[in-house]
């Protein structure tokens, strides 16, 4: 929940203000399919089938299994450094979201790119922007990303959401 609130939360109003102490996520107020919902909200919420969660619950590493970087398939390795072609393709279609970030290592003539590397304040800033754009790139990486997990997502016991134990 701190990566959420850190990345994603809007900041809560001081106590002497009438009213919620808390406001609306961004993206439930913007004019997005329920796709896009669901899918923002599975990245904002780390309910997705990216390898740095999925090993909680299944028996592997969390290293990439999609490219050769030996890295940890995390958020800021997704976004930003996977040389996987389809996400190269998925950020040139949205360059402008990326346009302040330096280091990109371009693709032939593609156009598309990924990053060399990538600072903490860099992953904040692009999540903060909260924009349209945004939420559609990110939506369209977790497309990428979790409809390859379905399956395993679709066979995961759901015996503590029925209240069972599961032992």
């Amino acid at each position: 929940m701190d990566a959420y609130h850190a990345w994603m939360a809007l900041p809560l109003k001081p106590s002497n203000v009438w009213g919620p102490s808390h406001l609306l996520p961004r993206y439930l107020e913007q004019e997005l399919s329920r796709h896009v919902l669901r899918n923002i909200a599975r990245f904002c919420l780390r309910a997705h089938s990216l390898r740095v969660e999925t090993s909680c619950w299944q028996i592997h590493n969390r290293l990439c299994d999609k490219c050769d970087l030996h890295d940890v398939q995390d958020k800021e390795h997704v976004l930003f450094l996977m040389p996987l072609l389809r996400m190269c393709y998925l950020r040139r279609r949205f360059g402008e979201q990326f346009a302040r970030c330096t280091g990109r290592t371009y693709i032939g003539d593609t156009g598309a790119f990924y990053f060399d590397n990538i600072g903490a304040k860099d992953v904040k800033l692009f999540l903060l922007k909260q924009t349209y754009k945004s939420f559609l790139f990110l939506s369209e990486t977790m497309d990428i990303f979790c409809l390859a997990g379905s399956v395993h997502q679709a066979q995961q016991s759901t015996h503590l959401a029925e209240g069972l134990n599961p032992l």
